[in-house]
């Protein structure tokens, strides 16, 4: 009897402690780790992503030689590529470039350029001669955005030549350069020469940018032989 009271017991035990292992209605499975805390998926971090955009700042080819605006390209690690239907010689000049300075693009993408060759590229020195008596001179320059390309122009001079030089927009507004009488703050002289530098910190040309015309006008009877150089730099 004692025996049989003991089974009875033992199967109670059990009963009591599989009723103690139910759960809001489920039972809970009893595992070798039972006894270590369970890791539950919403509590396990998402592994990191993150995206880096391998992109390069574009740099300012206008106004340069064709040739000088890919090796400006190349060394930001961007390729540079005239137009089909412009000019593809190294002597052109980059009048318009896309995207234009300071977006950021893929690294290696291809920025595009308009080219010509009737223009001076920007800081190249053009040489005059003006014949005997009153004479003038003409040729094309890319103009600057003003606001952000600081504009100098240079122009030496016989010191007898009586020259008046200045920057004519797409629209005919003149932008004064040099008049007959040299402003003595930025003309000076040596030996028989004169060298103007005159910087503009802000052109008020309306905001016509592109192309304009460099003009020369000589009063004097000799003839003289001068030069100019129309500059800019971004800022």
């Amino acid at each position: 009897m004692r025996v049989a009271s003991s089974r009875v017991a033992t199967v109670a035990m059990v009963l009591v402690g599989l009723v103690a292992l139910v759960v809001a209605g489920r039972l809970v499975r009893t595992t070798p780790n039972a006894g270590r805390p369970a890791t539950s998926a919403a509590t396990i971090p998402p592994a990191a992503t993150t995206t880096t955009v391998d992109s390069v700042e574009v740099p300012d080819a206008f106004g340069q030689a064709l040739a000088q605006a890919k090796t400006v390209m190349r060394a930001a690690a961007l390729q540079g590529a005239a137009d089909d239907r412009d000019p593809q010689v190294p002597g052109a000049v980059v009048v318009v470039q896309e995207p234009a300075a300071g977006n950021l693009v893929p690294r290696h993408s291809v920025v595009w350029f308009r080219t010509r060759t009737d223009v001076q590229a920007n800081g190249v020195v053009r040489r005059l001669r003006l014949g005997a008596g009153p004479t003038t001179a003409t040729y094309l320059v890319v103009a600057p955005d003003p606001p952000t390309h600081p504009l100098t122009v240079v122009v030496t001079m016989p010191r007898a030549a009586e020259v008046k030089v200045w920057l004519e927009t797409e629209f005919k507004s003149r932008v004064p350069v040099v008049g007959k009488r040299q402003d003595p703050s930025s003309c000076k002289s040596a030996g028989g020469q004169v060298r103007c530098v005159v910087r503009f910190g802000t052109v008020n040309a309306g905001g016509e940018l592109g192309i304009w015309t460099a003009r020369v006008a000589k009063h004097a009877s000799p003839p003289a032989v001068m030069e100019v150089t129309v500059r800019f730099a971004r800022l």
